[in-house]
């Protein structure tokens, strides 16, 4: 190895370091957000909680704000990742959708991803971090509403107006982020297949119709 190709190395593994500290920052502090709240976590808990100093946090994030932004921002690119997975997949309109939900649950029952769903909400960004976010959370409608249009067309949809659809479902799956219990009886999964079966089918019981 060269001494050009050593000193790249070394370079490599420093910022491999720095990231997975930035990462299991986020991680505390997105704990933190999810338990207590935003307006009740202070940059002084994730540090207690972490056992470092509050300058050693401010070496990786700016403030608290930048804290709530950076774990919100993981869960969005997550998102975006099996996104793009399920769009490559060779099913059906409805099958997609069902593959890209079963996964959105997972995401919106981890700690990032419950800082996606709140930190949207008033008051825990400024104007221009919330627009970056939303303008994430767009892409995954417009997405939805394609996949609904395309179901549609190959018959494994009913005629609908895939918007409304696509509002639908994540409202229905985002709202997991607030209620769900990690010891409760119904894993992410489980909540998934019961929400996808009442989109697919309905409730009303009609006659001779189990």
């Amino acid at each position: 190895m060269t001494a050009k190709s050593k000193a790249g190395s070394g370079q490599s593994t420093a910022e491999d370091d720095r990231e997975a500290k930035r990462l299991s920052i986020l991680k505390a502090a997105a704990a933190f957000f999810n338990s207590r709240g935003f307006h009740n976590t202070s940059m002084s808990d994730v540090a207690k909680a972490l056992g470092v100093s509050k300058p050693f946090l401010y070496y990786y994030l700016n403030d608290k704000e930048d804290l709530i932004f950076q774990c919100s921002r993981i869960a969005t690119q997550e998102l975006h990742e099996l996104l793009d997975e399920v769009r490559s997949a060779d099913v059906s309109g409805w099958e997609r959708l069902e593959m890209l939900f079963r996964r959105y649950a997972r995401v919106m029952t981890s700690d990032f991803g419950i800082c996606l769903i709140r930190s949207t909400a008033p008051g825990s960004l400024t104007d221009n971090s919330r627009e970056v976010l939303w303008t994430g959370r767009r892409r995954l409608n417009h997405e939805v509403e394609r996949m609904v249009a395309e179901g549609i067309a190959d018959g494994s949809i009913k005629s609908c107006d895939p918007r409304m659809l696509s509002f639908a479902m994540f409202g229905a799956f985002n709202w997991i982020s607030y209620w769900f219990d990690e010891k409760g009886r119904k894993s992410p999964e489980m909540i998934a297949e019961d929400f996808l079966e009442f989109f697919s089918r309905g409730v009303q019981k009609n006659d001779g119709v189990s």
